[in-house]
């Protein structure tokens, strides 16, 4: 059974490889992670959760206490597959632009990155971020240990980058929360109104954006 305390271990060992969780709590965890997709938090049972996951619904209990539990656990995933590489992996290789592209190619390229990993675990971040509606604590962990990790990482990137003239004499931090809303909202709208917010594909989309974010949305008459 998973406790609150192995939870937060799992999701800020930074070294702690996806295998130290079982197959049998992941298969659990992925057909959750479907079923509340679907059906949402409330109008899911633990009897679909185990027919997903093609498990005896007494299993799940092994691992997890109580349904609300199974809910709370969808955070190991969601950090180890989507929030660890936010922080870690890909944004600071594109960050650190060996290859000396323009501002508004990397910021680009962070934009589809970021959607490449939204797009990966869709069911997953849709149903975190609508359970977090209604069930506030599961974004406890992401304003007490994610954040604070985080922006200091983009803040520095814009600050290096302001120093070289690429960017206006702002403060930092309120270009990384201009950014980091813009990349939020672009990904909820997308997952929430596919057919309201459609797109020229990737690249394009995101080449506008930041466009908008670099030379604003005004036509230039006073």
């Amino acid at each position: 059974m998973t406790s609150e305390k192995e939870l937060y271990s799992y999701l800020f060992d930074e070294s702690l490889p996806e295998e130290e969780m079982s197959k049998r709590q992941w298969d659990i965890l992925d057909a959750a992670t479907k079923i509340f997709a679907e059906k949402g938090y409330e109008g899911s049972r633990t009897s679909d959760i185990a027919k997903e996951a093609n498990i005896a619904e007494g299993t799940i209990f092994r691992y997890f206490k109580t349904k609300k539990d199974l809910l709370i656990g969808l955070l190991m995933p969601l950090m180890i597959k989507f929030f660890k590489p936010l922080m870690f992996n890909s944004i600071e290789k594109i960050m650190n632009n060996e290859k000396n592209e323009p501002i508004n190619v990397v910021l680009k390229n962070i934009m589809i990155d970021r959607m490449a990993l939204v797009r990966k675990n869709k069911p997953l971040v849709k149903t975190i971020m609508i359970e977090s509606i209604y069930h506030p604590e599961l974004l406890e962990p992401l304003q007490k240990e994610i954040a604070p990790k985080l922006i200091p990482i983009i803040d520095k990137f814009f600050a290096e980058n302001i120093e070289l003239g690429n960017l206006r004499e702002l403060d930092p931090r309120l270009i990384t929360r201009s950014v980091m809303s813009l990349i939020a909202g672009f990904s909820v709208l997308n997952s929430l109104f596919p057919e309201v917010f459609t797109t020229e594909g990737d690249e394009k989309e995101m080449e506008k954006i930041v466009d908008i974010l670099i030379n604003g949305i005004g036509g230039g008459k006073k």
